[in-house]
């Protein structure tokens, strides 16, 4: 009841910024007209692809989906119950249960991510080669290594945390003890078929993509030069008296937001409302993606398609904080 209760609160904290932001109080007929400055603060692949384009093994971004078919049982890898016990090969077609969720380490190492959001790892409570889904934090056990067959770039390995690679022994039998040297024929249980089904191409995916080194050069330079000042002069002449603003919840903590988002669209912000007072526009903030993602979609700054904004009173404070820290910036 609470958490309802101040979902509701906040719904209308939005609206009050809405209007504080955008309102002409002087003109009681004044109606907006504006245009949307999308994928500039807040990324979305699809406005820039070639944001994308400097990334090593950009095919393995955090939440791509992947599925795994055996070439020797010829059925899918799948976390038996949807998670919480082990790692099969007997489903015949795939689904939820059969579909993993990377976790970028770096541009090699991975853990995946099961329906019911454990990881896979090594068991390492038994004999340190099966393979289960029962850690809610990946670790050491939880990483994995993903090599393509150069020929077939959908034939895959899986390399465990203990040096081997993952077999289908059996349909119910998936372990990692194969030393993957019998070449990538149907003959060999540690060969599977990769299908990709699912791709996010978001702040986390192109920030945690281009890692630490990377990424704040990438991103300083894509927010200098995606929307400048002259983008607003034309919005102006042309018959706009307003900009929208997709923003993250991670600016409220520039210029050491958490990681893997790195500092500088603040200050993009703040050149958006002089260039704004300059030309005579409006200003529409609007925060796009809310701590833990709203909707699980790449624009809320998803990692994986999960979706936790909500089901705890700490994901709705940490959004009226940032509500009230746009409101006071677009005042300054």
């Amino acid at each position: 009841m609470l958490v309802s209760s101040t979902m509701h609160l906040l719904s209308m904290c939005v609206l009050s910024l809405v209007l504080s932001c955008c309102q002409g109080r002087e003109d009681p007929n004044f109606r907006i007209r504006a245009v949307n400055l999308g994928g500039w603060l807040v990324t979305e692949g699809w406005i820039k692809p070639s944001l994308f384009d400097g990334i090593v093994n950009k095919d393995f971004l955090d939440g791509t989906a992947l599925q795994f078919k055996s070439v020797t049982t010829g059925k899918y890898l799948s976390a038996e119950q949807g998670g919480g016990s082990i790692i099969v090969a007997n489903r015949t077609t795939a689904s939820g249960w059969e579909t993993f969720r990377l976790w970028r380490i770096n541009e090699t190492a991975f853990n995946f991510r099961v329906f019911g959001k454990q990881f896979i790892g090594v068991d390492t409570d038994g004999n340190g080669i099966g393979i289960v889904a029962i850690s809610k934090a990946p670790g050491h056990s939880e990483t994995f290594e993903i090599l393509r067959n150069s020929d077939d770039k959908n034939r895959v390995r899986i390399k465990a945390s203990n040096g081997y690679y993952l077999q289908a022994k059996t349909e119910e039998v998936v372990t990692a003890d194969s030393q993957g040297n019998k070449g990538w024929g149907d003959d060999d249980p540690s060969v599977f078929v990769m299908k990709m089904t699912g791709r996010l191409e978001g702040e986390f995916q192109v920030t945690n993509g281009y890692g630490p080194e990377n990424a704040p050069q990438v991103m300083r330079e894509h927010w200098r030069t995606f929307i400048v000042e002259k983008d607003f002069k034309f919005i102006s002449q042309n018959g706009l008296n307003a900009v929208r603003i997709p923003v993250g919840w991670w600016i409220a903590s520039d210029p050491t937001p958490p990681p893997p988002f790195v500092g500088g669209s603040l200050q993009a912000l703040d050149n958006a409302f002089q260039w704004a007072k300059k030309y005579g526009l409006k200003v529409i903030i609007d925060l796009h993606a809310a701590p833990g993602s709203q909707n699980g979609w790449e624009h809320s700054g998803s990692r994986d398609s999960s979706q936790e904004w909500g089901k705890t009173d700490e994901t709705i404070t940490q959004t009226v904080a940032v509500i009230d820290f746009l409101a006071s910036r677009s005042k300054q």
